[in-house]
């Protein structure tokens, strides 16, 4: 056997007139399910016609493949698209400190992501949220039992050299540079991405203010008024396409984001920016309706501030390979890549489930009063 690839699938036994074999997924491993073999210019697309060498050759080869691959386990992570940074960054030091161990990203909006486990019932071994709320609302007690918060975030606005008046605006003025006929504003969804929530309670809050004069009178709604419907991004991930590819000219996002993508951005008072847990009262003074589940209606959820969560599902295929990739995440080296990537991670974090905790979790955590 010349080469095996073990990301494409492809198996080369040249030295044995055989071209290749092709794997596919089964369990957790690729298994031989279609190989040719090249004699001249005939190729035999079946294994019955090679005899029985070839099919104990196959044996042999699917035997040992699937032997390494059981070696090798996969955590599998659905998270929030704007962590998408943070854990691609964890999941190579963690996958360098485990080497039989790799993590598979899957980001997305935060709703999505606790969907996917309790409403569509696919598996995953960890969840991670832009709202630790969701995990309280979506997945306990039926399919979670805890819920530990890790890390905050704040709302920018960000925006480009395209943009109009991009040198003008600021702290102050920004609510009557984005109502001027001709800005192109963008939003996340609020029912799919917990940023597009965040953006309206910021939008209400700077109504309530009153330190806006005229622009800010009934600000919330004209501004929902000026972004068009496909203007509405199902996730940051698709905010920032809009944004970068100048198809809007601003759009309010994580100031992780901003950072990470190297946007210029406007950067809010703490006031509307929901960054500061001991500001939770102002923020309540806001509400939105949200649905946080696609077989119920829509329920007011108040303002509060941005903080990041994660839980290890109940149906978890690997929870103890789980356990130690949140271990990681709360520990010295994850919580250095939490403020690389423009985070500002909890020491401890924090949890309503002491009781239900897994041990080795509580010795960065601590219970919420």
């Amino acid at each position: 056997m010349e080469s095996l690839n073990p990301d494409t699938g492809h198996v080369n036994l040249t030295g044995h007139g055989i071209s290749e074999i092709y794997l596919v997924e089964m369990g957790h491993c690729r298994v031989p399910v279609r190989w040719a073999i090249v004699r001249g210019k005939d190729t035999i697309q079946h294994p019955m016609r090679s005899g029985r060498w070839f099919q104990t050759l196959l044996i042999l080869i699917a035997l040992a493949w699937l032997g390494s691959c059981q070696r090798r386990e996969e955590v599998v992570v659905f998270h929030a698209a704007s962590l998408r940074r943070l854990m691609a960054d964890a999941a190579q030091r963690f996958h360098q400190a485990h080497p039989t161990l790799t993590v598979r990203l899957e980001p997305s909006g935060s709703q999505v992501a606790a969907r996917k486990v309790s409403e569509l019932g696919l598996r995953a071994d960890f969840v991670a949220v832009a709202d630790a709320a969701l995990i309280d609302k979506i997945m306990i007690p039926g399919h979670a039992t805890w819920n530990l918060e890790f890390a905050t975030n704040e709302i920018v606005l960000a925006h480009g050299q395209h943009s109009p008046m991009t040198g003008e605006i600021t702290a102050e003025n920004w609510p009557a540079i984005l109502l001027r006929p001709g800005i192109r504003l963008g939003r996340s969804n609020p029912d799919t991405a917990p940023l597009g929530y965040h953006t309206l309670f910021v939008w209400q809050l700077a109504e309530k203010s009153g330190a806006f004069g005229q622009p800010g009178v009934d600000l919330a709604a004209r501004l929902v008024n000026v972004v068009p419907e496909r203007f509405v991004a199902v996730d940051e991930t698709e905010l920032l396409v809009f944004l970068e590819s100048r198809a809007v000219d601003y759009a309010f996002v994580y100031r992780s984001t901003a950072e990470d993508h190297h946007l210029k951005f406007v950067e809010l008072p703490a006031t509307l920016n929901l960054s500061r847990r001991d500001l939770a009262e102002t923020y309540a003074t806001v509400e939105v309706e949200v649905r946080m589940k696609q077989s119920q209606d829509k329920a007011k959820l108040r303002g509060q501030p941005i903080i990041y969560g994660f839980t290890i599902p109940a149906n978890a295929r690997h929870p103890e390979q789980a356990r130690a990739f949140a271990e990681f995440l709360l520990g010295p080296d994850g919580q250095m890549l939490s403020r690389t990537a423009g985070f500002q991670p909890l020491a401890p974090a924090l949890t309503r489930q002491w009781g239900n905790l897994p041990a080795g979790l509580r010795r960065f955590s601590a219970a919420i009063p």
